[in-house]
């Protein structure tokens, strides 16, 4: 009896179709607005469906959020981009600090304990 065909995998082939890849240092989250600003220039440089983003797995990459290009100039216009917009060393966005919420209809815990 034959096994049947596994599917392919989508992350495995666009990796394979787009070979090129920029280095961004990402050690702690962006705010939204530097999210935003990322994805429009690697939208600007290649269209928005010529690029994909993902984290680097291997030892050489971990740290890092891989953007991925067809060509070599089109990663190279975003690495070249990355240096210039001083996009890796911006300030992460601050925690938030306001009140939490209840969760399934419990109550959120008192911020002056009783004495």
């Amino acid at each position: 009896m034959a096994r049947p065909r596994r599917s392919s995998s989508s992350h495995v082939a666009r990796v394979k179709a787009l070979p090129h890849a920029a280095r961004l240092r990402h050690a702690r989250p962006f705010r939204q607005a530097d999210e935003a600003e990322l994805k429009a220039a690697a939208n600007r440089i290649a269209g928005p469906a010529g690029w994909y983003a993902v984290a680097g797995w291997s030892p050489a990459d971990v740290g890092f959020r891989l953007y991925r290009f067809a060509t070599r100039a089109e990663a190279e216009a975003m690495q070249r981009w990355i240096a210039e917009s001083g996009i890796e060393t911006r300030p992460a966005p601050e925690p938030y600090r306001g009140r939490m919420l209840g969760v399934a209809g419990s109550q959120p815990p008192d911020p002056k304990p009783r004495s």
